[in-house]
């Protein structure tokens, strides 16, 4: 796995959809990681666009902050989506530190699959 690649984006989703099921929530604790997520939206006469932005912050030893951010556009009717990114950040810390942190969740989830 490395940091922004498809893997990474996945185990991503499956960690905040277990956290927050219904996206209720804005902030939340998971693993030692604190959560905080935000939600923007705007639409025009001929556009909507929607960025949903999570900061994860890992303390102590080893602690990094991540930005990322999910953002999607849509055309007049909102019918289908003409632009979906994820693109994420790495605020503070060592890239190597988020992604054992990561690989450890996705290895946990694997675990349980079987």
């Amino acid at each position: 796995m490395r940091l922004g690649d498809r893997n990474f984006f996945n185990v991503f989703a499956l960690i905040a959809g277990s956290a927050d099921p219904h996206k209720t929530r804005h902030q939340w604790q998971a693993d030692g990681v604190s959560w905080t997520r935000e939600r923007m939206a705007r639409q025009g006469p001929t556009y909507s666009v929607q960025a949903e932005i999570f900061t994860l912050s890992h303390g102590g030893k080893g602690g990094w902050t991540l930005l990322l951010v999910h953002e999607t556009w849509w055309d007049e009717n909102k019918r289908k989506a003409f632009r979906n990114a994820r693109w994420v950040h790495l605020v503070s810390g060592m890239r190597a530190d988020v992604v054992k942190w990561f690989s450890a969740r996705q290895a946990a989830i694997e675990n349980n699959t079987k």
